[in-house]
C-alpha cells in the first residue's frame, strides 16, 4: 500500500468518525430516521437469529418426529377401518391420503419446531441500527478510497503507456528518416570508405573511427628497412661494377641501375 492511500485513508476515518457519530444522535432525535433504524435493526436480529438456531438444530430429530406421527396417524385409521379387500381405487385414494397427512404433519411439526423470537426493545433496536449505519458508512468511505486509488494507479500506468507509445512512434518516425537519409547519401556518395563512415555512424556511434596514426617504433622500422634496402641495392652496385670488364666504364647509369635491378644488359646478353 503506498504512503498516500495510507494518509488518505487515515484521514477519511478520522473524518468518518464524527459523521457516524451524528448518524447516531439523529437516530434518537429524529423520528422517520429512528423508525428507520429500528425496522432495519429487527429484521438483521431476525436473520441472525434464525442462522443461529437453524445451526443449532438437527434435522433428524424433526424427520423422526415426523414419522413418527405419521404412523400414528395411520394405525388410527387403520383401526377404525372395516377390515374388506380394497379396490385399486380405494388404494389410490389411500395413499393419496397418506401422502396429504404426511404433508399436512410435517408443516405442523416445523411449525412447533420453528423458534420464536422475540423482538428487540425500541432502544436497544435503535443503537443496534444507528450502530450499523454508522460502520456501513465508514466501511462504504473506506471502499470509496480504495477504489480511487486503484483507480488512480490504472490511469497513472495507461498515461505512462501511452507516453512510452508516443515515444516509440516518435522513434520509429526517426528511424525512417535517417534510412531514407542513408540510402540518398549512397546513392550521392558511392565511395566504400565513405560508406563506410555512414555505416559506421548507422550502427549507433554517432562518430567515425579516426584513422590509425603510425607510431614511433614503427617510423623507426621503416626507417630501418629502408636503410637496410639502400645498403643491399649498393652492394648490389659494387659486386656489378667489380664483374664488369674495363671497357664498362663508359655504361650509363641507367644500365647500372637496371643491372642491380636483376634486368640483363647487353654485355650480359653477348
Amino acid at each position: 500500500m503506498s504512503l498516500t492511500l495510507k494518509i488518505t485513508s487515515l484521514f477519511v476515518r478520522t473524518l468518518a468518525k464524527p459523521m457516524a457519530n451524528a448518524i447516531k444522535r439523529n437516530a434518537h432525535e429524529h423520528e422517520r430516521f429512528r423508525r428507520i433504524c429500528v425496522s432495519f435493526a429487527q429484521s438483521i436480529h431476525r436473520v441472525d437469529m434464525r442462522m443461529r438456531l437453524g445451526l443449532l438444530q438437527d434435522p433428524a430429530i424433526i424427520d423422526r418426529q415426523i414419522k413418527k406421527e405419521v404412523a400414528a396417524a395411520k394405525a388410527a385409521r387403520e383401526r377404525h377401518a372395516t377390515p374388506t379387500v380394497k379396490t385399486a381405487e380405494e388404494t389410490k385414494a389411500d395413499e393419496e391420503m397418506t401422502e396429504k397427512e404426511k404433508e399436512d404433519i410435517k408443516k405442523r411439526t416445523e411449525e412447533k419446531f420453528k423458534p420464536r423470537i422475540r423482538p428487540l426493545s425500541e432502544q436497544k433496536a435503535i443503537e443496534t441500527g444507528a450502530n450499523f449505519v454508522a460502520e456501513a458508512f465508514i466501511f462504504a468511505v473506506a471502499v470509496s478510497v480504495i477504489v480511487f486509488e486503484q483507480w488512480r494507479q490504472r490511469r497513472k500506468a495507461q498515461n505512462a503507456r501511452d507516453d512510452l507509445r508516443e515515444d516509440l512512434e516518435e522513434l520509429q518516425v526517426e528511424l525512417k528518416t535517417v534510412k531514407s537519409e542513408l540510402e540518398e547519401l549512397r546513392k550521392k556518395h558511392p565511395d566504400p570508405v565513405q560508406q563506410g563512415k555512414l555505416l559506421s555512424f548507422w550502427r549507433g556511434s554517432g562518430v567515425t573511427e579516426p584513422e590509425p596514426q603510425k607510431t614511433e617504433e614503427e617510423h623507426r622500422a621503416e626507417a630501418k628497412i629502408a636503410v637496410a634496402k639502400e645498403k643491399e641495392a649498393k652492394k648490389l652496385r659494387e659486386q656489378a661494377e667489380a664483374e664488369k670488364p674495363s671497357n664498362a666504364s663508359n655504361l650509363t647509369v641507367e644500365q647500372t641501375s637496371n643491372h642491380s635491378e636483376g634486368q640483363p644488359t647487353s654485355s650480359d646478353r653477348d
